[in-house]
């Protein structure tokens, strides 16, 4: 059941991601272009603390939990982004995430996120600039 219905659904919900925000509508078009609606049940995980980052996700619907080293850290739910920065970086992940409840997301996996960026190359100059901006305001300069 997808929950958003036109390819402008997905751009606004695009244009909220933190990591996009530098991009036009146009640019943005292209990543919804490369974006799939899914939807994950209950008690399945979206992500493993060390693991290769595989694919970011923007919830569309639902809540998921975050933990590191077994300690819950966070809830994130409706409009947050989970594994934004492995998509990125290739660095693994640095917690791991379950849905505590049915979640619908947007995924963009690693090939069709190379795909944008090769095809548009100012939108690669854009995320990674935003990228860096994230690492300097967290001490990773």
């Amino acid at each position: 059941m997808a929950l958003l219905k036109r390819h402008s659904d997905k751009v606004d919900v695009l244009s909220r991601v933190p990591l996009f925000s530098g991009l036009s509508r146009k640019e943005l078009g292209e990543i919804a272009r490369n974006v799939t609606e899914v939807e994950i049940s209950p008690r399945e995980y979206l992500a493993f603390e060390g693991e290769a980052g595989s694919q970011a996700l923007v919830l569309l619907a639902g809540r998921v939990s975050v933990r590191k080293k077994g300690r819950k850290v966070a809830e994130l739910s409706t409009g947050d982004v989970v594994g934004e920065m492995s998509l990125v970086t290739n660095k693994p992940r640095n917690a791991t995430v379950r849905a505590d409840t049915f979640v619908a997301a947007l995924v963009m996996d690693p090939k069709e996120f190379a795909t944008v960026m090769d095809e548009h190359p100012q939108v690669a100059t854009k995320i990674l600039r935003t990228v860096a901006e994230r690492l300097a305001e967290a001490g990773h300069d």
